[in-house]
């Protein structure tokens, strides 16, 4: 049995890797499963992992159809949580299917526009099975507001001591203004200028906001960016797409 270079993990799969950001509320099929067949064969060599996904082409698109994140209001709140529970749905049923012991939990229930209580998430990860969150719509106040599934990643490692994050996206990491992936970004300066969105339906900020969410992250946790072919050599083997250096 291989020794793991991430012994637990927070993997973030994202909303442009489950569906296809291009056209509203359509899964990728093959992209989750392949993601779902490295994570299996991680968990089955016994690392600990927890989970969050995107929006992509369900709650983006939801948010989008209503306004724009300032259009959200606690009266259509229920619109986007409905379609972000149908994608979170499709998600946890192919992880279980390959062998992932996932449990779900909505975020609309644990967090508020300021804060998060993953206490849940933290019991059923004691307990050896892979706490699922995802990107959202919370309530606060009077208002209602998203909360990404980067922030989310950021705040279960935290909350689990994790020794690793990896963020899988449809690119293979993070480009450079060339256009070339990096196999370090370092963001102890602050965040490049040069990074922007991720296009499609997105309403969160795409590859800045996620770098952004990675820089927040404890230093003594390993962050990777990679792309969906890259999540085991990432875990497994401590390697391949973009390192962000903090």
């Amino acid at each position: 049995m291989p020794r793991l270079a991430c012994r637990s993990a927070v993997v973030k799969l994202g909303g442009s890797l489950v569906t296809d950001k291009r056209r509203p509320r359509v899964v990728d099929w093959a992209a989750l499963s392949s993601a779902a067949r490295q994570l299996a064969e991680y968990h089955r060599l016994g690392g600990r992992l927890a989970l969050v996904h995107g929006g992509g082409s369900f709650g983006h698109a939801s948010v989008a159809e209503l306004g724009g994140s300032g259009a959200l209001t606690p009266g259509n709140a229920g619109v986007v949580q409905l379609d972000m529970l149908r994608l979170a749905v499709a998600v946890a049923d192919v992880l279980i299917s390959h062998g992932i012991p996932v449990t779900v939990h909505p975020p609309h229930s644990l967090c508020s526009c300021d804060r998060c209580d993953l206490a849940v998430a933290r019991r059923d990860y004691s307990k050896g099975l892979a706490p699922m969150t995802y990107g959202d719509v919370v309530l606060c106040g009077g208002g209602a507001s998203i909360i990404s599934g980067d922030r989310l990643a950021r705040l279960l490692a935290v909350e689990l001591g994790v020794d690793c994050v990896v963020y899988a996206t449809r690119d293979p990491g993070v480009r450079g203004p060339d256009g070339r992936v990096l196999e370090v970004l370092d963001v102890s300066g602050g965040i490049p200028g040069w990074l922007d969105g991720s296009g499609g339906f997105d309403q969160t900020g795409g590859m800045a906001a996620k770098v952004a969410e990675a820089a927040r992250i404890p230093r003594e946790v390993t962050v990777r960016i990679v792309g969906v072919d890259g999540v085991w050599e990432a875990l497994i083997e401590g390697r391949g797409g973009t390192l962000v250096a903090r």
